[in-house]
């Protein structure tokens, strides 16, 4: 593969797959261990991928990775504070019980969101918090458009179902 064209592409997809090996919970240093790993491997490895199926290849080095660093450190949780986003709540002028109720709602949906089917969780982060198309998901996941609408509608309906049994 051309070095140009992988440069392009790492520079358009790694900063995607960083940002969503930290929204499930991967340290920093991690995240970065693990893209350039996944690169790293798809290197290695190019010559047997399709072209077609490059981004999805990559995705799933790096959840594979992902996976071996949470078995390896045996399933820990990382918590990490947003130092921005902590100190911006000290500045801003949001009223404070908005901001706490604020706080609980993500802890809520973080509840809902690790009660729901793995595949389910990973395609409502990357259509909602991501806020990719349906079309840039089945390129990242090598999966046809039409079954990315239908797992995500089933995992709407898996959230809601899990969301109301929350509230009950």
């Amino acid at each position: 593969m051309d070095s140009r064209l992988l440069l392009e592409l790492y520079k358009k997809q790694a900063k995607m797959i960083y940002f969503y090996l930290k929204k499930n919970g991967c340290s920093h240093e991690d995240a970065e261990d693990i893209v350039q790993e996944s690169y790293t491997k798809y290197i290695a490895y190019s010559s047997g991928v399709p072209s077609d199926k490059v981004l999805s290849y990559i995705f799933a080095i790096s959840m594979n990775e992902f996976k071996k660093v949470l078995r390896k450190k045996g399933r820990e949780q990382m918590i990490s504070i947003d130092d921005h986003r902590f100190w911006n709540n000290f500045a801003n002028d949001q009223d404070p019980e908005a901001s706490v109720l604020n706080i609980e709602m993500n802890h809520e949906i973080a509840i809902t969101l690790d009660r729901i089917q793995e595949v389910y969780k990973q395609l409502l982060i990357l259509k909602y918090e991501f806020e990719l198309s349906y079309k840039e998901i089945s390129l990242l996941l090598g999966m046809k458009e039409e079954t990315i609408r239908t797992y995500l509608y089933r995992a709407r309906k898996e959230f809601q179902k899990k969301w109301r049994n929350l509230h009950e």
